[in-house]
């Protein structure tokens, strides 16, 4: 028979059930209702029979009128044989769940044994109260035994009480009151029924609680009810979350014990100061460690169960180590990202972005209160362009890769070396000075010297300047040194004044759109009619046109000379609204802009039609010294683009790196003679290489522009050899659209 002690409404018994294991020697299934038993059952039964105990030793010394039929003797001994049994009882918590149930059986028969003793002891009372210690006997078995007890208890009391009743009238002459006997069984065996109802009604709600409990355990979640630290509880998933089995969790001094050792008095702690602020949940993330060894994290959550115990709590533990691997693994891989998005993944060593971030880094902390020195040095390979075009593009990435990892074996882990452009880099030194610089800049020519060598430039923080007007400093320094020949190093001291070096603050003009568009009128010689107008790109606040030229040199070391052309375009067709839409309008485009397929011809159609200008008068310059990697790419671009009104015209022409291609490829509808021979038409060779261009021009239909014409004479020579169109100060200088006349904004 299995003893329904789990019906007492607390969480601990609650759990009861869910703790089942097999006895390795017999196999035969065991209720887990041990923690029950020892904690809470065997105790208050145990304690109410010690009290009975002391009751009858009262009733054997102070009851005397009528004194118990046997005497105090008989009384004495049926006290004794409650105490004598109640030890037994009392000890069964330290039994296994079967003793338990066997030791609870016969107490619950002793129980009533001793009271029915009692009863007949005291048979010859008038008023036979003793009967009301049955009421208590009724309580115990309905609670051991919900309705089965009931039941039992039942017929053995009526059979009890009917013999008690015969003793009364055959031994003392007491006729039984039927009303009275009735009465009085009714009240005891109500008193059952009241019982065995409650203990029933609390096993349904047991039951309900066990199937949500169960819930838990088929999801995984382990649960655990301990009393001041030791496990009473724990269900079949926290058994094989921590592979122990029940007895051997019941049998550790505190769970904590199954933390890692390091991790104890921090988690002693912890807990404690969550816990004190009472009857809320406390969630925390840990490690469990396991029978076998193996680390587990968990994550529990920790609810004190007051209404029971002080120091009783329940916790929910769920096993996250997969969790805690995916998060590292997602922590890793965006690491790697991370450091990815800040490597240059030809050379390994850092990109812009990883400078940009740590040059604004070392500036706060150099500016700080210990003032630490800070020094740059920028680097350019001499001569890397021709190396690439005559090894290709792979011995060059090999150059690239190798002559970077030579320059790191010198430096300190302090050091920041970061990839600019193609072949470019930077060096960033914080607290070290320019001496300090020069030297490490000498080792590492030493070290790369075999390979291939550079220029370089430093230059040292003043403390107060911006990272853009350092590196601007930089960059001149780096100028300097290849104007000087190669491999020269330059040092620029620290210096208030801003270095006007655009190819460190190309990114900043580009994120800005700092670029604005002159005009400059091309008209026929003749009678000096205007024609149109050569759109040319300033920088904002700067106009020096060789610097516009390094401006473009500098983006196409840095990668972004796509972006400025397109960025050029862009203000040069804003710009041109204001003028005359029947004027035509040169724009400077690049071969490799103009090849590229993210500013296809579709993108020039879009912005012909956001500005409302029509493709037919928009002439697109492409410079006679560009080299097209692929010629008849070129070709298929150019007819696109002609296909949609676009015109072409080649600038430049002449200039010193003349060919054929441009010619045969482009087929421009406008050629514009380099100023270097406009300028000195006077001589034999520049007069025979017009009067070339001009016979050619005639046979193609193309028109020629004289570019650079300064003066009368030059524009009355250019007439004389039968050129059409000239451009120059002579003829007009640029100016933004808004300053233009009224009659040089009309063709």
């Amino acid at each position: 028979m299995r003893p329904a002690a789990a019906c007492l409404h607390t969480p601990t018994q609650i759990c009861g059930d869910d703790v089942r294991r097999e006895h390795r020697g017999g196999g035969a299934e065991v209720s887990g209702e041990t923690a029950l038993q020892r904690v809470q059952l065997t105790r208050l039964i145990g304690g109410v029979r010690w009290a009975g105990v002391a009751l009858g030793v009262v009733q054997a010394f102070t009851v005397t009128d009528p004194r118990p039929v046997y005497g105090t003797a008989g009384v004495l001994l049926a006290a004794c044989a409650m105490a004598a049994y109640n030890v037994p009882a009392a000890l069964a918590r330290r039994l296994s769940p079967r003793w338990v149930e066997r030791v609870a059986l016969v107490a619950l028969v002793g129980d009533f044994l001793v009271v029915t003793t009692w009863t007949y002891l005291t048979s010859n009372d008038p008023f036979s109260t003793s009967y009301a210690v049955y009421g208590l006997v009724a309580i115990e078995a309905a609670v051991l035994y919900t309705w089965r007890g009931t039941l039992g208890f039942a017929l053995a009391f009526c059979g009890a009480y009917g013999v008690f009743h015969w003793i009364r009238f055959a031994a003392f002459g007491y006729p039984p009151l039927f009303a009275s006997v009735l009465y009085r069984v009714g009240i005891i065996l109500l008193t059952a029924t009241f019982a065995g109802g409650l203990v029933a009604a609390s096993e349904r709600r047991r039951q309900r609680y066990q199937m949500l409990l169960q819930a838990v355990s088929d999801l995984g979640e382990g649960l655990v009810i301990t009393e001041s630290g030791r496990l009473i509880y724990g269900n079949a998933a926290y058994q094989r979350l921590t592979g122990y089995s029940a007895d051997e969790l019941t049998a550790l001094t505190s769970l904590i014990e199954l933390a890692p050792e390091e991790h104890r008095a921090a988690l002693v702690e912890g807990l404690r100061q969550r816990l004190a602020g009472g009857d809320r949940e406390t969630r925390y993330e840990g490690q469990l460690v396991r029978k076998d060894g193996a680390i587990v994290d968990v994550e529990t959550a920790i609810r004190p169960l007051a209404a029971e115990s002080q120091n009783r709590l329940i916790a929910v533990v769920r096993d996250i180590t997969e969790r805690k691997q995916w998060e590292e693994a997602l922590r890793e891989s965006e690491r790697k990202e991370y450091a990815a998005a800040r490597t240059d993944p030809l050379t390994g060593v850092a990109n812009r972005r990883a400078w940009d971030e740590e040059l604004t880094r070392a500036l706060v902390h150099c500016g700080g209160d210990d003032e630490l020195p800070l020094t740059v040095v920028l680097i350019e390979l001499d001569n890397f362009r021709a190396y690439h075009e005559d090894w290709g593009h792979v011995r060059g990435d090999e150059l690239l890769r190798e002559i970077t990892a030579r320059w790191r074996e010198p430096m300190s882990e302090t050091h920041l070396l970061a990839r600019f452009g193609s072949d470019e880099f930077a060096l960033l030194m914080p607290g070290f000075e320019v001496d300090e610089a020069q030297s490490l800049v000498q080792r590492m020519r030493s070290e790369s010297a075999a390979l291939h060598g550079f220029s370089a430039g430093i230059a040292r923080w003043d403390g107060v300047e911006s990272a853009d007007l350092l590196m601007a400093r930089a960059d001149a320094a780096l100028h300097n040194s290849k104007r000087a020949g190669k491999g020269k190093l330059t040092v620029v001291a620290g210096s208030h004044q801003p270095a006007e070096s655009w190819s460190y603050l190309i990114p900043r003009l580009l994120a800005r759109h700092e670029v604005r568009t002159v005009y400059q009128p091309i008209r026929r010689l003749e009678r000096f009619e205007l024609i149109g107008y050569e759109a040319l790109a300033r920088p904002a606040g700067f106009s020096n046109k060789s610097s516009v030229k390094d401006l473009f040199d500098a983006a196409k070391r840095l990668g972004v000379a796509r972006d400025l052309d397109w960025l050029c375009r862009r203000s040069a067709v804003h710009g041109a609204i204001r003028l005359s839409p029947s004027a035509l309008l040169f724009i400077n485009v690049s071969v490799h802009a103009l090849l590229d397929p993210l500013h296809d011809v579709d993108q020039m159609l879009l912005l012909m039609r956001w500005a409302g200008r029509d493709p037919r008068s928009v002439i697109l310059e492409i410079s006679e010294g560009d080299q097209a990697p692929d010629l008849d790419r070129l070709r298929t671009v150019v007819g696109a683009h002609r296909a949609e009104g676009f015109r072409f015209a080649l600038d430049d022409f002449g200039g010193g790196h003349s060919t054929l291609e441009s010619l045969t490829h482009a087929k421009p509808d406008y050629i514009k003679i380099a100023p270097n021979l406009t300028a000195h038409l006077e001589a034999d060779g520049p007069r025979i290489a017009v009067q070339a261009l001009v016979t050619f021009a005639r046979s193609t239909g193309a028109h020629l522009i004289a570019v650079g014409l300064e003066t009368k004479a030059q524009i009355r020579l250019a007439m004389e050899l039968g050129v059409e169109l000239g451009q120059g100060h002579g003829m007009g200088s640029p100016r933004p659209a808004g300053q233009l006349t009224a009659v040089e904004s009309v063709a």
